[in-house]
């Protein structure tokens, strides 16, 4: 094993693992870093996710970690956070009604925003409910249409 890699090459291993496949638990995560040669503690990587802002989110075949959306990927993660997440999509008015798992809400509700749809007012997240203000009724139905979209691709990859 490497003596001590730098706090960023292991963080950027972190992301790079993340992203590459589901990943369950801490210790899933710390056997990926062994098999890539790198010693790190269960604090450490607990420290590493806390500040690489990784969520924990719970998805039907269990909980995973979702690393944060690095803008030039915003589709790639809505896709992923909707298609794993979302549980069910209402259109009330003006206002698009997002359900997701237990603790996925903020998750799908950040990859959301990090599309800066013009279409959208804004949004707030509790732990399960995302409401998402578009700026007309018309708009709500079209910011629907392309969170459908995106979850379908999304379940296609799960």
């Amino acid at each position: 094993m490497t003596s001590a890699p730098t706090r960023e090459s292991r963080q950027s291993v972190i992301l790079e693992v993340l992203r590459s496949h589901p990943v369950q638990t801490q210790a899933q995560l710390s056997q990926e870093l062994r098999r890539r040669r790198i010693n790190a503690t269960q604090a450490t990587i607990s420290r590493d996710l806390r500040q690489l802002r990784v969520a924990r989110v719970s998805a039907a075949d269990g909980p995973r970690y979702l690393p944060p959306s690095d803008g030039a990927d915003a589709e790639t993660r809505l896709a992923s956070a909707l298609g794993g997440q979302l549980t069910r999509l209402e259109v009330v008015g003006r206002m698009v009604v997002l359900h997701t798992y237990i603790g996925a809400a903020q998750v799908v509700a950040a990859a959301v925003d990090a599309l800066g749809l013009s279409d959208v007012a804004g949004s707030v997240a509790g732990d399960d409910t995302i409401f998402v203000l578009a700026r007309t009724g018309a708009g709500a139905k079209l910011v629907a249409q392309r969170l459908r979209e995106a979850h379908d691709l999304g379940a296609r990859w799960g």
